[in-house]
């Protein structure tokens, strides 16, 4: 019975994989899948915009190399494969450290100087250069030789060293070495400010805090939007018992990753995380790290549930979050994320158009259209039909890829052949007078 209906499962796919065939023009059969191109009426030549989604991706190369777009008359189309990336900014303010203090039983305390400039005053004479000139700055990082800790900072502001207004009540820094993490030892406060003093409290009660330097900051980013990748993550033994491990297989190494999503019920925690890949499941390599948190600061939510890190490529995941001596998160749930990727081409009244990928051997199109064309216009969106197969496709390997065991089946006869040959030349007459 069980084998009669997998049987019958594997008509069913196999009758619906036939009738989602299509023939290509001979030139592109050796590209497997293709969609058509869809919801868009091209009355006179206009450029769209095309969404590519992810299960796209995962046939095609992973950087997109075999992505073709064709005409109805198999006319191959210029396109421009647009990303979007993160735009960001930072600029390191000079500064000099004026105090270096402890308070026992309450806090070590460092004191900036951010600019020897005098404030501005309250006259509205006030040039637009001179506004840009001040030393706006939102964000610190502490340099520190310290391994591995965790605490809480105040940070504070002032224009005499007198009069000091708290800015940001309560931020993490850490580090954890013993877990070979570099933790966080950076600050970023919401808005910006120009006072002449920054003023730090690192809310370590027992001992003095050390620290070496403290770089101050003016940073400005803004952040792509990212689609969730398909992954279903799975809990499996850590290395380590004061961690919690979680690792997904993508089934594929073409997804392009860039953030690490948590979603927990746990009012308020913190911890530290490592992202680690593999293409085998065996050899693992660190991909990022970071920490995750939620707590309240000044009657406010504070939480960070993101990792985000450069684009990367890999099969299987694994992320370990490091519990320390608590007991590991409530319901936590993580989930991948990317960056989508849009592509851009000039369409032609009159004419319908097919997306064709799945060829590994086309090498990535340069085209004058991506050079040329502005991408500061608002285009309109065309869609993608459901994935085709290629019904006449053409495997675009050498004959001998696609046949392997045929090499293996010459070299054992060739190996067969020299044995009876040899063997016939041992038993000549000839060479056993020799």
């Amino acid at each position: 019975m069980i084998r009669r209906g997998l049987a019958s499962t594997f008509s069913v796919l196999a009758l619906a994989a036939l009738c989602a065939a299509t023939d290509l023009p001979h030139q592109w059969r050796a590209w497997h899948y293709s969609r058509t191109v869809q919801t868009f009426s091209a009355e006179q030549r206009s450029p769209f915009s095309l969404k590519l989604p992810f299960d796209l991706l995962a046939r095609s190369d992973a950087h997109g190399s075999d992505i073709r777009v064709i005409d109805d008359q198999g006319q191959e189309v210029p396109y421009a494969l647009n990303l979007l990336r993160r735009n960001s900014e930072t600029r390191v303010l000079p500064s000099r450290l004026l105090e270096r203090s402890f308070v026992a039983g309450q806090f070590t305390q460092i004191v900036i100087g951010v600019t020897d400039k005098p404030p501005l005053d309250d006259s509205r004479g006030v040039t637009l250069d001179r506004l840009q000139a001040e030393p706006w700055f939102n964000t610190y990082r502490i340099v520190t030789p310290e391994t591995d800790f965790m605490f809480w900072v105040e940070t504070s502001v002032s224009d005499d060293a007198h009069r000091w207004r708290v800015i940001d009540s309560r931020s993490p820094i850490s580090r954890f070495r013993k877990h070979h993490l570099d933790g966080n030892q950076t600050v970023q406060f919401e808005g910006y400010s120009n006072q002449r003093f920054l003023g730090i409290r690192i809310l370590d009660p027992d001992r003095p805090f050390t620290v070496d330097s403290v770089e101050v900051l003016s940073r400005s980013f803004s952040e792509p939007p990212r689609t969730a990748i398909p992954s279903v993550f799975s809990s499996q033994p850590a290395t380590e018992p004061t961690e919690a491990r979680w690792c997904a297989d993508l089934a594929s190494p073409n997804f392009p990753v860039s953030e690490v999503d948590f979603s927990t019920g746990q009012p308020e925690f913190y911890r530290a995380v490592r992202i680690s890949t593999s293409e085998d499941h065996q050899d693992w390599v660190f991909r990022a790290s970071g920490e995750i948190y939620r707590f309240r600061k000044a009657g406010k939510l504070a939480e960070s549930l993101r990792i985000s890190f450069p684009e990367s490529f890999a099969r299987f995941w694994c992320v370990d979050v490091v519990n320390g001596n608590d007991r590991p998160l409530t319901d936590l749930t993580l989930e991948l994320r990317g960056i989508e990727r849009n592509i851009t081409f000039q369409a032609e009244p009159n004419r319908t158009y097919r997306l064709i990928y799945g060829n590994s051997r086309a090498s990535a199109p340069q085209y004058d259209f991506a050079h040329i064309f502005d991408f500061n216009k608002v285009l309109p969106i065309a869609n993608l039909g459901r994935e085709e197969l290629t019904a006449n496709y053409a495997d675009p390997r050498p004959f001998t890829e696609r046949h392997p065991l045929l090499l293996w089946f010459a070299l054992i006869i060739a190996v067969v052949l020299l044995a009876y040959s040899a063997f016939r030349a041992l038993r000549a007459p000839g060479a056993a007078e020799s």
